[in-house]
């Protein structure tokens, strides 16, 4: 099918990120996020920017929207969206183009939703201000949305606020509101990272029938290459701020010209929804005789009132005895009730019913999906990680402060140049690998992971689920 007008156009873009001084680096100076990229989406076209974690795609999306931070700066090139150059446009004229002609969904839904407003509001919000709609006809199409990217019961989930939201389901309503608009571009930042394999391809092909129309593209940004197959015309392969390769999907996939993109092929059906092989293999078997339980939960209940007349019941009378030096995978769909286990854990959330057991003396810690609401923007990379490092010891020597923040940076395999960068100046990838050496800094006894993986590339799942055996064989 012939494709449209442009609906976006980038010119040789240069879009640069400072790298502030702080106690492990000294100077001021900048790294090139995006050196030089150019490409175009038209009407009816899907368009897949693929790259690993850093690479410089969410960078590049954000500054479709200018919704980059004001640490960054975009030094060369032109944005064209809808015909305007949107490096120019002053913040009032980016509102009447944010949401209308172009939307975002973004990586980490934690982060582009308000904790404050209740889900329906969010997306009746941007229909009342670009489409004058009354509250009522708003809040049938708001309606239409949830129901559209599946949310259960959606009039119940209307008046409902995001924590009491799945991952999963969050993403979904992140999707529902960047649709409210009707924007004529979508732009999908890893958008089904947070999402289990049905509910991931419920979304791709959503995605996919809204862009057939002639009148609309999608910009949709992934690690993985099998994935961006499935939805595609055309790819971009993305390396250190850079478009390595780029053409139609078939030719990409049936001659690949570039290492990079023939590396990341390799990685292609290593993708979602397949089981992943770490390493060596454990046989199942019972707790030895004598081991000590680092956690016992019986007869766990856990209900969330929805409304005034409706309660729905997540846990039911659940039972788990975690030994120490044991692994316990918790499996099962999004909404299925993993991450309100995790936090009655935790103590994030009262139980409603039954009990849990620590060991004497058992730190707890964990890793957050959303990694990115998990952390104070307002602090450095280098000050998240250390920061459970000085409130257990206020006294603890500089320098060896330093080399253990180094240490953890290094284990899960983060450059130290990113150390007085904010959350919001790196990758979702990056934001995790984070969270996980923050997690592991005061080497806890009991370590609970919710989904600590879904936002990294395959190359780098390897790495971090090895790292966390390693470490559990190593501690017990």
């Amino acid at each position: 099918m012939a494709k449209g007008d442009v609906l976006v156009r980038l010119d040789n873009v240069v879009k640069h990120f400072p790298i502030r001084g702080g106690v492990l680096l000294h100077q001021v100076d900048s790294v090139k996020a995006v050196n030089g990229v150019s490409f175009e989406i038209r009407e009816g076209e899907t368009f897949g920017l693929v790259g690993e974690s850093g690479c410089g795609k969410t960078a590049l999306c954000r500054s479709i929207l200018m919704l980059h931070s004001q640490h960054a700066d975009i030094e060369e090139g032109r944005i064209l969206l809808a015909g305007k150059d949107v490096t120019g446009l002053t913040e009032k004229e980016l509102e009447s183009v944010r949401g209308k002609d172009a939307a975002m969904v973004f990586q980490d839904p934690m982060s582009s939703l308000n904790p404050t407003f209740s889900i329906g509001s969010q997306i009746t919000s941007p229909m009342r201000i670009h489409e004058k709609i009354g509250r009522r006809e708003a809040r049938e199409k708001a309606l239409r949305l949830l129901e559209l990217v599946g949310i259960d019961t959606p009039e119940a989930r209307f008046s409902q606020y995001p924590h009491h939201f799945s991952g999963g389901m969050r993403q979904r309503v992140a999707i529902a509101i960047a649709l409210a608009c009707n924007p004529r571009l979508i732009i999908a930042d890893e958008p089904t990272t947070s999402l289990d394999t049905a509910t991931q391809d419920r979304i791709m092909e959503l995605l996919a029938k809204l862009c057939r129309g002639e009148d609309k593209g999608l910009l949709f940004v992934t690690h993985d290459l099998g994935l961006a197959e499935t939805i595609a015309d055309r790819i971009a392969v993305m390396k250190d701020g850079l478009i390595v390769e780029s053409g139609k999907t078939e030719e990409i996939f049936q001659n690949p010209q570039h290492p990079y993109t023939q590396k990341l092929l390799g990685f292609a059906k290593y993708g979602k929804g397949s089981s992943h092989y770490h390493g060596k293999a454990r046989e199942a078997s019972e707790p030895p005789r004598g081991a000590e339980p680092l956690v016992r939960i019986e007869g766990l209940t856990k209900h969330f009132q929805l409304g005034r007349k409706m309660v729905r019941t997540v846990l039911k009378d659940f039972d788990l005895t975690v030994y120490r030096g044991e692994i316990v995978g918790i499996v099962g769909n999004s909404g299925c009730g993993k991450s309100t286990l995790a936090r009655c854990i935790m103590g994030i959330h009262e139980p409603s019913g039954g009990t849990i057991t620590l060991a004497d003396g058992c730190r707890k810690q964990m890793i957050f999906q959303d990694s990115a609401s998990a952390f104070n923007p307002r602090m450095t990379l280098e000050q998240i990680i250390a920061e459970p490092l000085v409130i257990k010891n206020r006294h603890m020597d500089r320098q060896a402060l330093q080399e253990k923040v180094l240490e953890l940076m290094n284990q899960v395999g983060l450059e130290r140049e990113l150390a007085g960068r904010h959350p919001y100046d790196v990758s979702g990838g990056q934001r995790q690998r984070i969270s996980i050496a923050r997690t592991l800094a005061l080497n806890p006894r009991f370590i609970i992971c919710d989904e600590p993986i879904s936002a990294l590339d395959v190359s780098i799942q390897a790495q971090i689920i090895n790292l966390l055996k390693e470490i559990q064989d190593e501690l017990g």
